[in-house]
């Protein structure tokens, strides 16, 4: 049995036990024996959009086997490669797959299933020849204490924006090194730690500018910005336009 990923956003944490939690990105492949049990699983982001395929190799026949092969699917390589060696396999953000996928998610409008199959099909001639890619990566794994630490870490940046720690204070607070930190929270949350929390601000203030009737400069506070003005130059950058310009967006009523 094989099982096969595609994030299309958000991030998905997988945890195979103590010292093995991997992460998919926006845009990942990720192709694993479905052997290998999660002992759990979440979304680190709070958003996921994405599809699982499971393939049971034993239960294809020999005769669409032999089909397969025709098509260039070998699927006794696909089995050595993948579940003999026990393997997790990432692909990030591959032109291929990602346009497979992408008909994959609005495959819900087409009733024949052959159209499914034929799409699983194109999928298996990849991991075919998946030992031969350059750009294939092997699953980054964290231990299940540096990523508790830095959720940690993702909780008072966020729960406490007034607060301005240098990443060493911070590291210090969770019991991380400076290096180990910065490294493994890139990993759980695609970002470094500022930019999390500085996209984690502005998506507050968005928030805050549409559902309060707070002036922008109480705003900017709030948030953990002490310059009003160097909140509304942030906030510009990241939207596009003002804070009062995306206040008019506010419905009537």
């Amino acid at each position: 049995m094989i099982e096969i990923n595609h994030c299309r956003v958000g991030r998905y944490e997988c945890s195979f036990g103590e010292n093995s939690c991997c992460y998919l990105a926006a845009g990942d492949f990720a192709v694993c024996a479905a052997a290998r049990k999660k002992s759990s699983s979440c979304f680190p982001l709070r958003h996921y959009h994405g599809i699982t395929i499971l393939l049971d190799l034993d239960a294809i026949s020999p005769e669409m086997r032999k089909q397969m092969e025709w098509y260039g699917v070998d699927l006794d390589v696909i089995r050595r490669y993948i579940c003999t060696e026990n393997r997790c396999c990432i692909l990030r953000s591959e032109p291929t797959i990602a346009h497979i996928f992408s008909e994959l998610y609005t495959a819900h409008s087409v009733p024949d299933t052959g159209y499914l199959r034929l799409k699983v099909l194109e999928l298996l001639h990849i991991l075919t020849r998946l030992k031969n890619r350059e750009d294939v990566q092997q699953t980054e794994y964290f231990n299940q204490h540096q990523v508790e630490c830095v959720k940690q870490a993702a909780a008072l940046l966020t729960q406490e924006l007034t607060v301005h720690r240098t990443i060493e204070q911070l590291a210090q607070e969770v019991g991380l090194s400076p290096t180990a930190l910065k490294s493994c929270f890139k990993g759980i949350y695609g970002s470094s730690v500022y930019a999390y929390q500085k996209e984690y601000r502005l998506q507050l203030a968005q928030k805050l500018l549409l559902e309060t009737d707070c002036t922008v400069a109480e705003i900017a506070h709030r948030v953990g910005y002490e310059n009003p003005n160097k909140f509304s130059s942030a906030f510009r950058e990241a939207a596009g336009m003002t804070p009062t310009e995306y206040r008019k967006m506010r419905p009537i009523g």
